[in-house]
């Protein structure tokens, strides 16, 4: 067979790595057997297409790939296109049937062709082996996830640390029937309400499990749970985490929040692996993927400045997604984790949890539910847990604030590490300069005061030595970044 034409390789020859957007083709034909002539590299990493083969009967090569965004070079497959269109992927196009189709794009030039699209490798490897692709996420345990950023893993111990210190005994209540029972007897107003109502979509994830009592499990309609009289139990400020499962019932959740007072500012969600449980083939009848999901909803009420209301939130401690493990398909056990990103995020003690369990119970809260076992709940011993004031210093060097007993304080440690908005910095930048003001002022009345001593010692008498003016303040900054864990040293701070 003699040799092609130039610019012309025979079928199953490599292809050009890496050639030029610019360069040309002969278009000559092929010599007998060596298949059609194969396409340009096109520029971005996409194919040019050339006809077909010999009186556009054969099938044509794929083009060599061109420059990608990214410096780097592809190569086609060359495969024949089906229904007179390329089948190349990657960078260069294929080419054509039996009247020469365009070429299938790469990643960044050409046009696409029917049969390429981007896939989900994990999404299939859960197709093929059942394991859900947020088994693969890194760091998803807690205790090992801010291993990485040190200065975020102490502002969570510190906060954990003055959470244990300022929480109340453990209190409960077995409530048999929470539509009769009052609420409002419980002692004191709550400033955290976490609620997880028996939704409809329990009993049906509890059916398609294969839990023969499904139908006997307890079921709360939306008009049920919304006649709860959570506005009456809660101060303003105060927030409701009210869980709403993956389905319509995230909707009857919001409407929740909007009768018992409340807007919804977040929405917290739980990722499930089974890493442990491997598959889970049960699934809700009438959903169209597999839900892997649950949501929180998280209600304000009453208005709370991030800017000017530290003493009772400290925002952007903890993320909105959670990830853990599944519990057994049917069961409505929720991750622990909650309860950490509400005590980092709300510096309040009185918390009150609705619907809770035996596993539930948890220093610092109010649990109330039918299933738990026993009760210890006094209204009068609750009550004063949270009765008069306490000191709170949020500065060093600065008088402790009295702040009421209900809400949790702070340290000068966690202050300095917390992340914080721009007016708040600007404002503790401030507050800095007029602490080293007035100290400089203070070490020269010292020192003029020390200097007058001095000589009256020796029999002298001077007049009264001038304090010199201190010169400006240093202009601050006009614009402030916020402040995280994860950029603490944008600010200069150490």
């Amino acid at each position: 067979m003699g040799a092609p034409p130039m610019g012309v390789l025979p079928m199953g020859a490599p292809m050009a790595m890496g050639a030029p957007s610019h360069c040309t083709h002969t278009g000559a034909a092929p010599p007998p057997g060596a298949g059609a002539p194969m396409g340009c590299p096109g520029p971005h990493g996409g194919g040019m297409p050339q006809m077909g083969g010999v009186m556009h009967m054969q099938p044509g090569c794929g083009g060599a790939g061109g420059p990608m965004r990214s410096g780097e070079t592809r190569v086609g497959d060359g495969r024949p296109g089906p229904h007179h269109r390329g089948g190349g992927r990657g960078g260069g196009g294929g080419g054509g049937g039996s009247r020469g189709g365009r070429g299938g794009g790469g990643r960044w030039g050409g046009q696409r062709s029917r049969f390429d699209r981007a896939k989900n490798d994990y999404a299939q490897h859960f197709v093929d082996t059942g394991l859900r692709p947020a088994n693969f996420i890194r760091d998803s345990d807690v205790e090992e996830r801010f291993e990485e950023y040190p200065k975020l893993k102490e502002l969570v111990e510190l906060k954990d640390q003055l959470i244990s210190e300022r929480a109340t005994p453990p209190t409960y209540k077995r409530v048999d029937d929470l539509k009769e029972f009052d609420l409002t007897t419980l002692g004191t107003k709550f400033d955290v309400v976490l609620v997880d109502p028996p939704w409809e979509e329990y009993r049906r994830r509890r059916l398609a499990a294969g839990h023969l009592e499904a139908d006997e499990t307890e079921v709360w309609t939306p008009q049920e749970i919304m006649a709860l009289q959570i506005e009456k139990i809660t101060d303003t400020p105060s927030f409701c985490f009210l869980w709403s499962g993956s389905g319509v019932s995230l909707q009857w959740g919001r409407a929740c929040l909007r009768k018992w007072g409340y807007r919804r500012c977040e929405d917290i969600s739980w990722i499930k692996s089974n890493r442990e449980t491997g598959k889970n083939i049960n699934f809700l009848p009438d959903s169209v993927v597999t839900p892997t999901t649950e949501h929180c909803l998280v209600g304000i009420k009453g208005t709370v400045r991030r800017n000017y209301d530290g003493h009772i939130i400290h925002a952007n401690v903890d993320t909105d997604v959670m990830l853990s493990e599944e519990p057994p398909y049917g069961s409505t056990e929720k991750p622990t984790e909650l309860y950490s990103i509400i005590e980092h995020f709300c510096n309040c003690r009185r918390r009150l949890e609705l619907f809770g369990e035996d596993h539930n119970l948890r220093r610092g809260w109010l649990t109330l539910g039918k299933d738990i076992s026993s009760s210890n709940h006094d209204p009068v011993t609750w009550a004063k847990y949270f009765e008069g004031n306490f000191e709170s210093c949020s500065f060093e060097g600065e008088p402790a604030n009295m702040l009421p007993n209900h809400l949790l304080g702070t340290t000068p440690t966690i202050e300095s590490l917390r992340p914080k908005s721009p007016t708040q910095l600007r404002e503790e930048a401030e507050r800095r300069l007029l602490k080293e003001h007035r100290e400089k002022e203070a070490r020269q009345r010292a020192a003029a005061q020390r200097e007058m001593e001095a000589a009256r010692e020796m029999g002298l008498e001077l007049d009264s030595i001038p304090i010199q003016p201190e010169s400006a303040l240093p202009t601050l900054p006009a614009v402030f970044q916020e402040q995280h864990p994860f950029n603490v040293g944008a600010n200069s701070r150490s």
